[in-house]
């Protein structure tokens, strides 16, 4: 009961830690409570205006597993809806542009594991431009570029680059119609 009691103590005060150090660096971005961020702080750039809301995992790096790095830069006026999962790892990680709108469950990843030797990961940066809207439950698989003014519908994995002003979704994500 007692262990329990401290773990979730440590817990408590490494998510306030976070949440004041957001606060400090960020000052005109709203962040709710229960973000997680693993790996080192100096990796995360954020926008003006940018809104984090509950249950949000930004992976920056920072592990022997990726090189010690990652980045992720976040322009201003986003949005990040409850339960998204971002992982930053890599050197050149995730840049996402201004104005854009992530709905809940949607995650980005910038590594994966190779399957052929499991041990081996694979890094490739994911561009996200401006004016770019996620419906919930979207998945941007690495090395992903989604041009601006485009859309992703609900539950689509993005496995191939969208151009600019286009909608997208399905499994994998194909061309639905031209803004």
């Amino acid at each position: 009961m007692i262990k329990q009691l401290y773990y979730e103590l440590c817990d408590f005060l490494q998510k306030a830690t976070i949440l004041r150090k957001l606060s400090i660096n960020f000052p005109t971005c709203s962040v709710s409570r229960n973000i997680v961020v693993i790996g080192p702080l100096e990796n995360l750039k954020l926008g003006q205006q940018v809104a984090i809301q509950n249950n949000v995992l930004f992976h920056l790096g920072g592990f022997e597993w990726c090189n010690n790095s990652g980045s992720l830069s976040i322009g201003d006026n986003a949005v990040i809806s409850p339960n998204c999962l971002f992982y930053a790892c890599g050197e050149e990680g995730i840049t996402i542009g201004n104005d854009f709108d992530c709905g809940p469950g949607s995650k980005i990843f910038s590594s994966t594991v190779n399957y052929k030797i499991k041990t081996q990961h694979i890094f490739k940066e994911v561009v996200i431009g401006n004016n770019v809207l996620f419906y919930s439950n979207v998945v941007i698989c690495p090395g992903v570029r989604i041009g601006n003014n485009s859309v992703v519908l609900a539950g689509s994995v993005v496995t191939k680059n969208i151009p600019d002003n286009h909608v997208y979704g399905g499994i994998p994500a194909s061309f639905v119609k031209s803004i």
